[in-house]
C-alpha cells in the first residue's frame, strides 16, 4: 500500500474529523491516491465557503428540502464559482477536476440518489509544457542548495517521473555504494505497468554523494532502505509528490525559472533524442509502453544493458551540467602535453605557430616556463632582437611587445623587441 506522508495526512485527518467527510471517503475513495485528492478537494471547498464539511452538507440538504429546483440552481452556481476559485489557485486542469470531484462527492455520498448534485465536472485541460533549455537548467542548478541539486541531477540524468523517483532507495542504485560513476536503475512504472531500466551519470552520482554526506553528518543512519528523496528534518521520512512539488515551486520562486519535475523529465527526453536516434530505446528509458506491433516484439529490439549503458554514455554530453573548460585554457593544456617530448627548437617553433592564432598565448605563465626551459636546454634564444616581417604578421608582433624600427621599400618592416 502506498505510504501517506505528513503533508497529505493533514487533509485526510481534516476530512475524517467530520462524520460526512469520513462517510464519503469510506464510500467512494477506493485507493490511497483518491483518498488524498478527495480530502484536498473537501478542504478547498471548506475554505472557499468558510464552512466545515458538516455545515456544507446540512446547508445543501436544507436548500433542496426547501425548494429542489432553486436548491439545485444555487449549488450548481456555487460549484461553477468553486471551479474558478481552484483555477485561480494556479492548479493544473487535472487537479482542478480531481478536487472538484472530491468536493462534489462530499455532498453526493451523504444524500439519497434522487437528491444528488448534478453540477458539471470541469474538463481536464492540459497546457503545452514549455521546453527547458540546458542554459536554463544550468542557471537553476547553480542557484540550488545541495539537496535541490541532488534531486534535480537525479531527475535530469534518469528521466524518471516524480512518482518513480520518490520510491527510490539507496539500494536501488546498482554500484553506488561501491563507488561507481555510472549507475543502473531498474524501475517499475505503475502508471503504465511496465518494467524498464534507466541510468544515472556523474552529475547525479557526485551530487548524491555530497547530499548523503550531509545527511550522515546531521545524524541520519543511511542504509540500503533509506529513501533518496527524504524530508529535511528528523525523522527524515520519504517525501510524497506534493512535498516535492513544494520544493520545486520554492526553487521556481528563488530562481525565476519555471522549473518542475515534469519539465526536467521532458528535458531528458528532448536532449537525449539528439543522439539516441532509435525511438524504442529512448521510450524504454522513459518507461513508456512500447507499441511496435505488440510490446513483446518491441522488447526484442532493446539491446543488453552493457550496450544500453554505452549508448547512454555517448549521449550524456547532451545533458552534462559539468562546467566546460575555457577554450584558451584548453589550448594551453594541449600545448603542455604536445611539447612534453619535443626538442627545444621544436617547442619554440610549435609555440610561435600557435601564438599567431592566440595573441595572449606567449603571456601565459605556463607557456613562459616552457620557453625558458627550452632556451636553457641548449637552444638559441627564442627570437633575435631585430627581424623583418610582412604586413600580415605585424599586428601579432605588435600585440606581443615588438615595435616598428624601420620601414623597407618592399613593404615589409624591421621590428625591434621592446
Amino acid at each position: 500500500m502506498k505510504k501517506i506522508g505528513k503533508w497529505s495526512q493533514q487533509f485526510i485527518d481534516f476530512c475524517e474529523s467530520y462524520h460526512e467527510g469520513k462517510h464519503m471517503l469510506d464510500k467512494v475513495a477506493n485507493s490511497v491516491s483518491t483518498k488524498i485528492s478527495y480530502s484536498i478537494g473537501v478542504k478547498h471547498l471548506s475554505d472557499f465557503l468558510n464552512k466545515n464539511p458538516s455545515e456544507i452538507v446540512n446547508e445543501y440538504q436544507a436548500d433542496i428540502k426547501r425548494d429542489m429546483y432553486e436548491g439545485f440552481d444555487k449549488w450548481e452556481q456555487i460549484f461553477d464559482d468553486f471551479t474558478i476559485y481552484l483555477k485561480k489557485l494556479g492548479l493544473s486542469g487535472s487537479s482542478v477536476k480531481l478536487f472538484f470531484c472530491g468536493a462534489k462527492a462530499l455532498i453526493n455520498a451523504n444524500v439519497p440518489r434522487s437528491l444528488k448534485l448534478k453540477a458539471k465536472t470541469p474538463e481536464a485541460y492540459s497546457r503545452t509544457i514549455k521546453g527547458l533549455t540546458i542554459e536554463d537548467l544550468k542557471t537553476v542548478y547553480d542557484m540550488s542548495d545541495l539537496r535541490e541539486k541532488a534531486f534535480t541531477a537525479i531527475l535530469k540524468d534518469s528521466g524518471l517521473s516524480a512518482a518513480e523517483a520518490l520510491k527510490l532507495n539507496i539500494g536501488d542504485l546498482k554500484g553506488f555504494e561501491s563507488g561507481e560513476s555510472w549507475i543502473e536503475i531498474d524501475v517499475f512504472r505503475e502508471k503504465e505497468h511496465v518494467e524498464y531500466t534507466t541510468f544515472l551519470g556523474p552529475n547525479a552520482v557526485d551530487a548524491l554523494r555530497l547530499y548523503m554526506r550531509v545527511r550522515k553528518r546531521r545524524g541520519e543512519t543511511i542504509t540500503k532502505d533509506s529513501p533518496i528523496f527524504a524530508s529535511e528534518h528528523t525523522p527524515y521520512e520519504r517525501l510524497d509528490g506534493n512535498a516535492l512539488k513544494v520544493i520545486y515551486r520554492r526553487l521556481w520562486r528563488k530562481t525565476g525559472f519555471e522549473i518542475s519535475t515534469h519539465r526536467i523529465r521532458k528535458f531528458f527526453e528532448t536532449y537525449m533524442a539528439l543522439t539516441v536516434r532509435h525511438p524504442i530505446i529512448l521510450k524504454f528509458w522513459m518507461g513508456h509502453k512500447l507499441k511496435v506491433g505488440r510490446d513483446i516484439e518491441a522488447r526484442y529490439i532493446i539491446p543488453p544493458i552493457p550496450e544500453q549503458l554505452k549508448l547512454y554514455k555517448e549521449s550524456y554530453k547532451n545533458i552534462d551540467l559539468t562546467p566546460k573548460p575555457d577554450e584558451f585554457e584548453m589550448v594551453i593544456a594541449e600545448t603542455k602535453v604536445k611539447t612534453a617530448k619535443m626538442t627545444p627548437e621544436e617547442k619554440r617553433r610549435f609555440i610561435m605557430e600557435i601564438s599567431t592564432r592566440h595573441p595572449k598565448f606567449l603571456q601565459h605563465p605556463d607557456i613562459k616556463r616552457i620557453l625558458e626551459k627550452s632556451t636553457k636546454g641548449g637552444g638559441l634564444a627564442l627570437e633575435p632582437k631585430f627581424k623583418e616581417v610582412g604586413e600580415s604578421e605585424l599586428l601579432v608582433h605588435l600585440t606581443n611587445g615588438w615595435q616598428v624600427a624601420y620601414k623597407l621599400q618592399n613593404g615589409n618592416v624591421i621590428i625591434q623587441k621592446g
